[in-house]
């Protein structure tokens, strides 16, 4: 009896030990990616580091993280979707989209000029963006209530960064732990939403007056109402509010292209044109 007592003393404390070092490696982790974030520097993949990463301990580590960045003063920008199409979500091994926290620091006007000395591993999406008009903590039920809290419309671009020093095992777990890459992102000339049909929207992107990218509206989801509507739910599910002024971007319309030097210059259509120069 005195032996199955000390075994099961030992099997606990071996228990409370891994669960204890596992902390204090996930305690790491996040400094390690706040520190990354701050300093331009790679990151190792979360996945390598806590076993058997789940999609909902990805969320957890990126609600730490992001709190974290807060904790030093920044403020949240808004709220990214990301593998918005099945072909992106085979690929990183998720069954559906992502989501992560934009911060306000990273938002840039028209006409920007972006450094790469700011970036590990730059790239760059058209999206399809919009300002949310009033607070949303809540699920919201359908499209229809989601359009009356929209404030309006705009044509965005965003400029992750992958950080990670190892790319050939890169999961979509690892990815939203990094709060889904989010860095830097351009916010264009907002219009009404009742004034653009945004699944109708193409957008062309040039470098150097070169083609590089062309997408549809419909890439995200394959309906841009359904797509926000997903993500402003799964923002509230993770326990964020969205606050009026913030930004909400869909997904990448087309392919997401390395960010190299020179002048690019989109054009949405009837949802507008940015341009902006990477150097």
């Amino acid at each position: 009896m005195k032996r199955n007592v000390c075994r099961l003393f030992w099997i606990l404390m071996s228990i409370l030990c891994f669960v204890g070092l596992s902390a204090a490696s996930e305690q790491e982790l996040i400094g390690d990616i706040v520190a990354a974030r701050e300093a331009v520097k790679s990151i190792p993949l979360p996945s390598s580091i806590v076993p058997n990463l789940t999609e909902e301990k990805a969320y957890a580590l990126q609600k730490q993280m992001a709190d974290k960045v807060l904790s030093k003063g920044e403020k949240i920008g808004g709220f990214k979707a990301g593998l918005t199409t099945k072909a992106a979500q085979q690929k990183f091994g998720v069954s559906s989209a992502v989501l992560g926290p934009m911060f306000k620091s990273g938002e840039l006007g028209p006409d920007a000029v972006v450094d790469l000395k700011d970036f590990t591993r730059l790239f760059i999406e058209t999206e399809v963006g919009y300002v949310v008009g009033e607070k949303i903590s809540q699920p919201v039920k359908d499209v229809d209530t989601l359009k009356k809290m929209i404030k309006g419309v705009f044509p965005a671009v965003e400029l992750p960064d992958i950080r990670f020093a190892e790319m050939k095992d890169l999961k979509g777990e690892d990815l939203i732990v990094d709060a889904v890459a989010s860095s830097k992102y351009i916010v264009g000339k907002l219009l009404p939403p009742d004034k653009v049909e945004v699944n109708q929207v193409l957008v062309s992107l040039a470098l150097d007056g070169k083609l590089v990218n062309e997408g549809k509206a419909a890439d995200a989801m394959g309906d841009q109402w359904k797509a926000l509507l997903w993500l402003v739910n799964g923002v509230t599910a993770q326990g964020w509010s969205i606050e009026p002024g913030q930004v909400l971007i869909t997904g990448a319309m087309g392919n997401m292209i390395p960010g190299k030097p020179g002048k690019y210059e989109g054009d949405w259509g009837t949802l507008g044109k940015l341009s902006w120069t990477v150097k």
